[in-house]
């Protein structure tokens, strides 16, 4: 319904996490690793008439033991669309704005001070699991503490960050972008250096990475622990074959495999701050000589498929990030 006037955001929403918050594969595999809680869809389905079932109660006021019946007021079609427009914009009937000259409309407006604000985005990106030693979703937290927090930088600062487009029904050509921007390369920076401009076959050639997170204000990665950020730099062949034994690093915080979900590590990068990693390549000397390459690139993958040796950059997929080095083999 919403489209029909404000189509510029609608497309921009439609592709999305919040429009995918609850079809993802990555929510449905973290959903089944957690046990399918109730309490995930209390965020990932954020309207009451998206849940075929409600809670009457709770066993012993246990959050994790509802007591459910149906409900009769269930729109499977709704329940599609994830954290969809009135999630965050609709109040007793009437429609958000942050705009305190907003044009007349064909519903009602109600100003909200708190639309625009990091503390919406905490409703659903800030999670405490009971007894646990850290929050399960910390996101709000790790701003609060970030030197984008201190400076007052919120979430859609750079998230929701203005663009211009098509004039909607607001009137307005700069809207705020609602595809919810989440980019590696704006978050990281990544410098390598090497002890040697050309590879020479037989001797050792040192790789030393710096990654730093500059852009984000929170942890790379940040969010549910049931997902990590992969590096990867390896040298790599005119034949697109691997020269030697790669670099792989991964960037995650480890929990427990049930609730509370204690954490066991944590390697992530919190905002402002930076990891060097240092590693040999040695290429055989039987090797062929020629061109080559030093790839480097980032993958985000299941926390629980970080010990599988089947997993390969080849069969991974688009990298979050890629940078690749020409490099002589001699």
């Amino acid at each position: 319904g919403c489209n029909a006037c404000h189509y510029a955001v609608h497309d921009a929403w439609a592709g999305s996490a919040h429009a995918r918050a609850w079809t993802s594969d990555d929510f449905r595999r973290a959903l089944d690793r957690a046990g399918e809680p109730t309490a995930c869809a209390g965020c990932h389905l954020p309207i009451r008439r998206q849940h075929p079932r409600i809670a009457a109660g709770y066993t012993d006021g246990d959050i994790a033991r509802p007591e459910l019946v149906a409900n009769p007021d269930w729109d499977p079609t709704l329940m599609t669309e994830g954290v969809t427009c009135a999630a965050c914009h609709v109040r007793d009937g009437r429609v958000l704005t942050t705009h305190a000259d907003a044009s007349p409309a064909a519903h009602p407006l109600a100003l909200s001070a708190e639309l625009g604000t990091s503390e919406l985005c905490a409703t659903c990106h800030q999670l405490t699991w009971p007894d646990a030693d850290q929050p399960f979703y910390d996101t709000y937290g790790e701003w609060q503490r970030s030197p984008q927090g201190q400076a007052g930088i919120g979430c859609q600062d750079c998230h929701m960050p203005p663009v211009t487009g098509v004039a909607t029904a607001t009137g307005r050509s700069a809207l705020a972008d609602h595809g919810v921007v989440a980019d590696a390369a704006r978050a990281l920076t990544i410098t390598a250096r090497l002890s040697a401009p050309e590879v020479e076959r037989g001797s050792p050639i040192h790789l030393t990475l710096t990654l730093r997170n500059t852009g984000a204000g929170h942890s790379v990665p940040t969010g549910s622990p049931f997902k990590a950020w992969r590096v990867v730099a390896r040298l790599v062949g005119a034949d697109g074959r691997e020269l030697a034994p790669p670099l792989v690093h991964d960037l995650v915080r480890e929990v427990q495999p049930a609730p509370p979900w204690q954490t066991l590590s944590d390697s992530r990068l919190p905002a402002g701050e930076e990891l060097v990693l240092d590693h040999d390549f040695t290429v055989d000397q039987r090797k062929r000589a020629g061109s080559g390459h030093l790839e480097i690139g980032i993958w985000k993958i299941d926390s629980a498929r970080r010990a599988d040796a089947r997993w390969s950059v080849d069969d991974a997929g688009t990298p979050l990030l890629r940078q690749v080095i020409p490099l002589v083999v001699m």
